[in-house]
Protein backbone atom coordinates (compact mmCIF):
# COMPACT_ATOMS: atom_id res chain seq x y z
CA UNK A 1 0.00 0.00 0.00
CA UNK A 2 1.25 3.13 -0.75
CA UNK A 3 0.30 6.79 0.29
CA UNK A 4 0.56 10.21 1.03
CA UNK A 5 1.04 13.65 -1.63
CA UNK A 6 2.84 11.53 -4.19
CA UNK A 7 1.22 8.29 -3.42
CA UNK A 8 -0.74 8.12 -7.33
CA UNK A 9 3.24 8.45 -8.94
CA UNK A 10 5.10 5.77 -7.06
CA UNK A 11 5.73 2.17 -9.08
CA UNK A 12 3.79 -0.68 -6.76
CA UNK A 13 4.85 -3.75 -8.14
CA UNK A 14 7.47 -5.04 -6.15
CA UNK A 15 9.83 -6.29 -9.45
CA UNK A 16 10.05 -2.22 -10.06
CA UNK A 17 9.58 -0.54 -6.54
CA UNK A 18 13.00 -0.16 -5.18
CA UNK A 19 11.51 -0.94 -1.46
CA UNK A 20 10.58 -4.45 -3.15
CA UNK A 21 13.77 -4.82 -4.91
CA UNK A 22 15.58 -4.41 -1.86
CA UNK A 23 12.86 -6.42 0.40
CA UNK A 24 13.12 -9.42 -2.27
CA UNK A 25 17.20 -9.28 -2.09
CA UNK A 26 16.94 -9.60 1.68
CA UNK A 27 14.93 -12.82 1.71
CA UNK A 28 16.65 -14.41 -1.24
CA UNK A 29 19.73 -13.47 1.26
CA UNK A 30 18.65 -14.90 5.04
CA UNK A 31 16.15 -17.25 3.66
CA UNK A 32 13.28 -15.76 5.38
CA UNK A 33 9.46 -16.80 4.48
CA UNK A 34 8.25 -15.56 1.24
CA UNK A 35 6.07 -12.87 0.72
CA UNK A 36 5.49 -9.68 3.09
CA UNK A 37 2.75 -6.69 3.03
CA UNK A 38 4.50 -3.26 2.64
CA UNK A 39 3.10 0.79 3.53
CA UNK A 40 4.81 3.04 2.20
CA UNK A 41 3.78 6.72 3.12
CA UNK A 42 5.84 9.94 0.91
CA UNK A 43 5.09 13.64 0.56
CA UNK A 44 8.28 13.22 -1.45
CA UNK A 45 8.23 14.07 -5.25
CA UNK A 46 9.66 10.99 -6.96
CA UNK A 47 11.62 11.22 -10.12
CA UNK A 48 13.00 14.57 -8.63
CA UNK A 49 16.49 13.48 -7.76
CA UNK A 50 15.62 13.68 -4.34
CA UNK A 51 16.70 10.35 -3.24
CA UNK A 52 12.73 8.84 -2.80
CA UNK A 53 13.92 5.04 -4.06
CA UNK A 54 16.77 5.01 -1.74
CA UNK A 55 14.41 6.45 1.18
CA UNK A 56 12.18 3.64 0.70
CA UNK A 57 14.65 0.71 0.60
CA UNK A 58 16.21 1.67 3.36
CA UNK A 59 12.78 1.90 5.28
CA UNK A 60 11.81 -1.39 4.32
CA UNK A 61 15.52 -3.14 5.11
CA UNK A 62 15.05 -1.29 8.56
CA UNK A 63 11.82 -2.72 9.61
CA UNK A 64 12.24 -6.35 8.00
CA UNK A 65 16.26 -6.20 9.86
CA UNK A 66 13.66 -5.24 12.97
CA UNK A 67 10.71 -7.37 12.19
CA UNK A 68 13.16 -10.28 11.44
CA UNK A 69 15.94 -9.85 13.86
CA UNK A 70 18.11 -9.98 11.84
CA UNK A 71 20.87 -7.72 12.73
CA UNK A 72 21.97 -5.89 9.95
CA UNK A 73 25.60 -4.06 10.24
CA UNK A 74 25.54 -0.89 9.01
CA UNK A 75 27.24 -2.03 6.08
CA UNK A 76 25.29 -5.10 5.78
CA UNK A 77 21.98 -3.02 5.86
CA UNK A 78 23.60 -0.46 2.89
CA UNK A 79 24.61 -3.26 0.85
CA UNK A 80 21.13 -4.69 1.20
CA UNK A 81 19.38 -1.37 0.68
CA UNK A 82 21.43 -0.78 -2.56
CA UNK A 83 19.88 -3.77 -3.94
CA UNK A 84 16.72 -1.58 -4.44
CA UNK A 85 19.11 1.22 -6.73
CA UNK A 86 20.43 1.12 -10.26
CA UNK A 87 23.70 -0.53 -10.58
CA UNK A 88 23.26 -1.22 -6.37
CA UNK A 89 24.85 2.00 -6.04
CA UNK A 90 24.96 3.26 -2.76
CA UNK A 91 25.38 6.81 -2.56
CA UNK A 92 21.51 7.43 -1.73
CA UNK A 93 20.96 4.32 0.14
CA UNK A 94 24.21 4.86 2.82
CA UNK A 95 22.51 8.69 3.07
CA UNK A 96 18.99 7.60 3.92
CA UNK A 97 20.48 4.72 6.26
CA UNK A 98 23.63 6.64 8.33
CA UNK A 99 22.96 10.28 8.00
CA UNK A 100 25.22 12.62 7.93
CA UNK A 101 28.09 13.11 4.46
CA UNK A 102 29.03 9.87 3.39
CA UNK A 103 32.36 8.11 1.80
CA UNK A 104 31.89 4.21 0.03
CA UNK A 105 34.93 3.20 -0.79
CA UNK A 106 35.89 -0.01 -2.59
CA UNK A 107 38.52 -2.19 -2.27
CA UNK A 108 41.16 -3.60 -5.80
CA UNK A 109 38.34 -6.47 -6.31
CA UNK A 110 35.64 -3.59 -6.29
CA UNK A 111 33.44 -6.19 -4.41
CA UNK A 112 34.36 -5.10 -0.65
CA UNK A 113 33.41 -1.50 0.62
CA UNK A 114 34.12 0.61 3.83
CA UNK A 115 31.35 3.57 4.69
CA UNK A 116 33.12 6.56 6.34
CA UNK A 117 30.36 8.77 8.27
CA UNK A 118 30.94 12.54 9.22
CA UNK A 119 28.05 14.44 10.89
CA UNK A 120 27.27 17.12 9.18
CA UNK A 121 28.28 21.10 10.59
CA UNK A 122 25.22 22.36 12.59
CA UNK A 123 25.49 25.77 10.47
CA UNK A 124 25.19 23.85 7.10
CA UNK A 125 21.36 25.07 5.73
CA UNK A 126 19.85 23.70 2.45
CA UNK A 127 17.18 24.73 0.58
CA UNK A 128 15.86 22.19 -2.47
CA UNK A 129 14.04 23.67 -5.61
CA UNK A 130 12.03 21.27 -7.55
CA UNK A 131 11.16 22.18 -11.10
CA UNK A 132 8.24 21.04 -13.32
CA UNK A 133 10.70 19.51 -15.60
CA UNK A 134 9.97 15.75 -16.15
CA UNK A 135 13.10 13.80 -15.48
CA UNK A 136 14.36 10.58 -17.43
CA UNK A 137 15.08 7.84 -15.40
CA UNK A 138 18.54 8.05 -13.59
CA UNK A 139 19.74 5.07 -15.56
CA UNK A 140 19.02 6.99 -18.44
CA UNK A 141 20.73 10.03 -17.35
CA UNK A 142 23.95 8.09 -16.25
CA UNK A 143 24.52 7.89 -20.29
CA UNK A 144 25.44 10.88 -20.61
CA UNK A 145 28.35 10.75 -17.80
CA UNK A 146 31.72 10.05 -19.95
CA UNK A 147 33.11 7.05 -18.90
CA UNK A 148 36.75 8.37 -19.45
CA UNK A 149 38.25 11.64 -18.07
CA UNK A 150 41.69 13.66 -19.16
CA UNK A 151 43.95 13.62 -16.48
CA UNK A 152 43.51 17.36 -15.74
CA UNK A 153 39.95 16.57 -15.11
CA UNK A 154 40.80 13.68 -12.95
CA UNK A 155 42.91 15.49 -10.99
CA UNK A 156 41.04 18.59 -9.99
CA UNK A 157 37.95 16.30 -9.36
CA UNK A 158 39.79 14.22 -6.98
CA UNK A 159 40.63 17.38 -5.21
CA UNK A 160 37.76 18.90 -5.31
CA UNK A 161 36.40 15.95 -3.79
CA UNK A 162 39.51 15.71 -0.89
CA UNK A 163 38.56 19.51 -0.09
CA UNK A 164 35.01 18.75 0.64
CA UNK A 165 35.36 15.49 2.35
CA UNK A 166 38.22 17.25 4.53
CA UNK A 167 35.68 20.23 5.00
CA UNK A 168 32.90 18.00 6.42
CA UNK A 169 35.68 16.56 8.76
CA UNK A 170 36.60 20.04 9.86
CA UNK A 171 32.92 20.86 10.47
CA UNK A 172 33.87 24.07 7.98
CA UNK A 173 30.75 25.43 6.35
CA UNK A 174 32.96 28.23 4.20
CA UNK A 175 35.10 25.69 2.68
CA UNK A 176 32.31 23.09 1.46
CA UNK A 177 30.71 26.50 0.27
CA UNK A 178 33.59 27.45 -1.80
CA UNK A 179 34.62 23.67 -3.55
CA UNK A 180 31.11 22.04 -3.30
CA UNK A 181 29.54 23.95 -6.80
CA UNK A 182 32.26 22.98 -8.93
CA UNK A 183 31.18 19.86 -10.57
CA UNK A 184 33.20 19.69 -13.84
CA UNK A 185 32.29 16.48 -15.15
CA UNK A 186 29.12 15.12 -14.15
CA UNK A 187 26.40 18.21 -14.12
CA UNK A 188 27.66 19.66 -17.56
CA UNK A 189 27.27 16.47 -19.31
CA UNK A 190 23.53 16.23 -18.00
CA UNK A 191 23.32 19.94 -18.83
CA UNK A 192 24.40 19.62 -22.11
CA UNK A 193 22.20 16.07 -22.48
CA UNK A 194 19.19 18.00 -21.69
CA UNK A 195 18.82 16.11 -18.54
CA UNK A 196 18.09 19.61 -16.52
CA UNK A 197 15.46 21.19 -18.59
CA UNK A 198 14.77 22.91 -21.59
CA UNK A 199 17.93 25.50 -22.09
CA UNK A 200 19.40 24.58 -18.60
CA UNK A 201 22.90 23.76 -20.13
CA UNK A 202 26.68 23.81 -18.76
CA UNK A 203 26.89 27.75 -19.86
CA UNK A 204 23.58 28.19 -17.87
CA UNK A 205 24.13 26.33 -15.08
CA UNK A 206 27.99 27.60 -14.60
CA UNK A 207 26.76 30.97 -14.59
CA UNK A 208 24.11 30.60 -11.87
CA UNK A 209 26.98 28.74 -9.38
CA UNK A 210 28.82 32.01 -9.77
CA UNK A 211 26.34 34.44 -9.32
CA UNK A 212 24.69 32.26 -6.15
CA UNK A 213 28.61 32.34 -5.21
CA UNK A 214 29.28 35.77 -5.43
CA UNK A 215 25.98 37.60 -4.44
CA UNK A 216 24.91 35.49 -1.93
CA UNK A 217 27.86 32.93 -1.14
CA UNK A 218 25.32 30.23 -1.82
CA UNK A 219 26.52 27.06 -3.17
CA UNK A 220 24.04 25.19 -6.14
CA UNK A 221 24.41 21.71 -6.91
CA UNK A 222 22.02 19.87 -8.62
CA UNK A 223 20.35 17.11 -6.54
CA UNK A 224 20.83 13.35 -7.46
CA UNK A 225 20.34 12.91 -11.15
CA UNK A 226 18.16 16.06 -11.41
CA UNK A 227 16.52 18.30 -11.99
CA UNK A 228 16.27 19.52 -7.87
CA UNK A 229 18.62 22.27 -6.71
CA UNK A 230 20.49 22.07 -4.19
CA UNK A 231 21.12 25.56 -2.37
CA UNK A 232 23.56 25.46 0.46
CA UNK A 233 23.90 28.00 2.77
CA UNK A 234 25.55 29.03 6.24
CA UNK A 235 22.64 29.31 8.66
CA UNK A 236 24.31 31.91 11.23
CA UNK A 237 25.53 34.09 8.05
CA UNK A 238 21.66 34.27 6.93
CA UNK A 239 20.25 35.24 10.07
CA UNK A 240 23.49 38.07 10.12
CA UNK A 241 22.09 39.64 7.23
CA UNK A 242 18.63 39.20 7.92
CA UNK A 243 18.74 41.37 10.76
CA UNK A 244 20.57 44.11 8.61
CA UNK A 245 18.46 43.67 5.35
CA UNK A 246 15.52 41.21 6.52
CA UNK A 247 16.17 39.39 3.34
CA UNK A 248 18.95 37.22 4.47
CA UNK A 249 20.85 35.31 1.58
CA UNK A 250 18.64 32.31 0.69
CA UNK A 251 15.58 33.76 0.23
CA UNK A 252 17.21 36.52 -2.61
CA UNK A 253 19.18 32.66 -4.12
CA UNK A 254 15.80 31.07 -3.95
CA UNK A 255 14.47 34.14 -6.14
CA UNK A 256 17.18 34.06 -8.43
CA UNK A 257 16.99 30.34 -9.09
CA UNK A 258 13.45 30.56 -9.58
CA UNK A 259 13.40 33.71 -11.97
CA UNK A 260 16.04 32.53 -14.35
CA UNK A 261 13.82 29.08 -14.65
CA UNK A 262 10.64 30.84 -15.09
CA UNK A 263 12.55 32.74 -17.98
CA UNK A 264 12.96 29.13 -19.55
CA UNK A 265 9.32 28.39 -19.23
CA UNK A 266 9.88 26.27 -16.35
CA UNK A 267 8.17 26.47 -13.05
CA UNK A 268 9.17 25.40 -9.28
CA UNK A 269 6.41 23.52 -8.06
CA UNK A 270 7.89 22.87 -4.10
CA UNK A 271 10.73 24.42 -2.14
CA UNK A 272 11.92 22.26 1.31
CA UNK A 273 13.65 24.31 3.74
CA UNK A 274 15.62 21.74 5.54
CA UNK A 275 19.67 21.12 6.84
CA UNK A 276 21.43 17.90 6.48
CA UNK A 277 20.69 15.10 9.34
CA UNK A 278 23.30 12.98 11.59
CA UNK A 279 19.87 10.90 12.00
CA UNK A 280 19.86 7.77 9.64
CA UNK A 281 16.87 5.91 9.37
CA UNK A 282 14.88 5.11 12.43
CA UNK A 283 12.11 2.95 14.03
CA UNK A 284 9.70 5.41 15.35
Amino acid sequence: MIDGVHATEIDTDPNWNPAGKALSALVDAYGKPEGYSLRIKTNMPPSKGLGLSGAVAVGAVVCADRYFTLGLSRLELVRMASKGEPSHHMDNVSASALGGFNIVARDASGENEAITTFPPPADLGLAVLVPDVRKMSTEAARRFVPEQLQMTEHVRSIGRAARIAAAFANRDVRAILETLPWDGVVEPSRANGGVYGRGVDSGFLLEEKKILLQEFHVAETISGAGPSRALWYSISEDHKHRRKNRTGVIQPAIALVTDRLKALGHEVREVFMTKPSSKGATIL
